[in-house]
């Protein structure tokens, strides 16, 4: 099970379910639909939505997909356990419904429901699942994130604020659109952070296949001179680079 770690974050591991009294009502054969609907086992329920797959893409159908997208958006806005938000959001970065990326965003903002600590591994798990969505939605909060300044307050949230910026980095390196490339180079040019610089930089060597160094300078004239990733369907980010002049 893939999973996001960032410096300031609790791992996976040490978010864990207390609630144990019902583990021995179900077999592990129990259908996870059936387990969600009647546990309230931490634990177990964070298993069994790591076992839901996507319906439409497994041959399921249209009422399957719509339960089953109504149970994971459920567990990832407003369960009350950390590890099962977790888990759902991790799963539902498999999925290729045009709604996930709006539940991954709203899960980002609904994290703020727990502890500081608990609540960035939820927002950094929901940031780098929205780098696998690609879409509008995931591009405008992660530019969002990046483009935060940093925050004047303890050490410990200074370091969570800079986490989440980190994992929006990395997570824009999934995407081939001006914007990305663009605030990318802007926070080479007005950043100082080490980390934060360098993911910046693998980000734009993920997207363009040119290794340059973390430098505004080297970066600037080589996306200013014509140099971006082909997109294979522009669509709507495609139009405005088009307007802009921009060509393939």
């Amino acid at each position: 099970m893939a999973l996001i770690s960032c410096s300031g974050c609790s791992l996976w591991d040490s978010i864990t379910s207390r609630d144990f009294r019902v583990r021995n009502l179900f077999k592990p054969e129990d259908p996870p639909l059936v387990v969600l609907e009647k546990s309230v086992d931490g634990d177990m329920r964070a298993a069994a939505l790591a076992k839901l797959k996507e319906p439409l893409a497994h041959g399921g159908t249209s009422q399957e997909q719509e339960k089953v997208l109504k149970v994971l958006t459920e567990a990832a806005l407003m369960d009350r356990q950390a590890l099962c938000r977790l888990q759902a959001i991790q799963t539902l970065k498999q999925f290729k419904d045009s709604r996930v990326p709006g539940v991954l965003r709203d899960a980002y903002y609904r994290a703020s429901n727990f502890n500081p600590e608990t609540g960035n591994v939820i927002k950094c798990q929901a940031l780098e699942a929205l780098g696998e969505a690609r879409s509008p939605d995931g591009l405008e909060i992660l530019i969002k994130v990046l483009r935060e300044p940093a925050v004047i307050g303890s050490e410990q949230e200074r370091q969570q604020k800079l986490d989440e910026r980190i994992v929006a980095a990395k997570a824009l390196g999934k995407y081939k659109e001006y914007q990305a490339t663009e605030n990318l180079l802007a926070l080479l040019q007005a950043d100082q952070d080490v980390a934060l610089r360098n993911c910046c930089r693998d980000s734009l060597v993920a997207i363009t296949g040119k290794e340059l160094p973390a430098e505004y300078s080297s970066w600037e004239a080589y996306l200013h001179q014509g140099n971006r990733p082909r997109e294979e369907n522009p669509g709507f980010f495609g139009k405005i680079l088009q307007t802009a002049g921009w060509k393939n």
